[in-house]
């Protein structure tokens, strides 16, 4: 029986306000980087291997944190955010003034911003780069850095939540979301199990 646990960390705040940021790479503000501190502070937790988004937002906390701790960083582009086509980096007010997306709430699985990524194929990629995640971190405690629409997809598959259930999961910036996977074998078969831990939708 082999036991990996895998601590998922929303990034800190960005610059930009508040907009439709999905492929937009906007770097932390200085709050950001002591959200994303005060977060692995929380956790207490000591990692094996640090995974981030290729995103700055993502990349910048991940290259600090595990350069001050002596982690190996990865850099995974498969758990970037959703892009919101021609959304990307527009007011969210403005856009909400000009457009109907009751879609994005009320039926998030078969949304697509203009010009964007579907939200399946951003679960589809989010999922692959877990598997791999897993395989190749088996028996580990990794830190994930990524962002909220990672985090939401993977929660809905992995929990085998309703597609309307995502957004009713408290994600600020920096919320944490850890898992445990348990992989073992029953008579010759491979089994796993997966748990949530924990999920702290606290804002910092």
């Amino acid at each position: 029986m082999i036991t990996t646990y895998i601590d998922i960390i929303r990034h800190g705040e960005p610059e930009g306000g508040n907009v439709f940021r999905g492929r937009t790479d906007h770097h932390l503000t200085p709050r950001g980087i002591e959200q994303f501190q005060q977060r692995t502070e929380c956790l207490g937790h000591s990692w094996n291997q640090v995974v981030s988004s290729p995103l700055s937002r993502c990349r910048q906390s991940a290259h600090l944190h595990a350069t001050a701790h002596g982690i190996p960083l990865h850099i995974e582009p498969n758990f970037a955010e959703i892009d919101f086509g021609a959304w990307e980096n527009k007011c969210v007010d403005t856009v909400m003034a000009e457009e109907n997306i009751s879609q994005l709430w009320q039926d998030p699985m078969n949304f697509c911003a203009p010009d964007g990524e579907h939200t399946t194929a951003l679960q589809q990629r989010s999922l692959l780069a877990w598997e791999q995640l897993l395989q190749t971190h088996q028996g580990q405690r990794v830190m994930l850095v990524t962002h909220g629409g990672v985090m939401r997809v993977l929660a809905q598959h992995l929990l085998e939540l309703a597609p309307s259930a995502m957004n009713k999961l408290s994600l600020p910036y920096a919320a944490a979301m850890s898992f445990k996977v348990i992989d073992s074998h029953h008579e010759g078969q491979p089994q796993r199990w997966l748990s949530l831990v924990s999920l702290d939708g606290n804002e910092l």
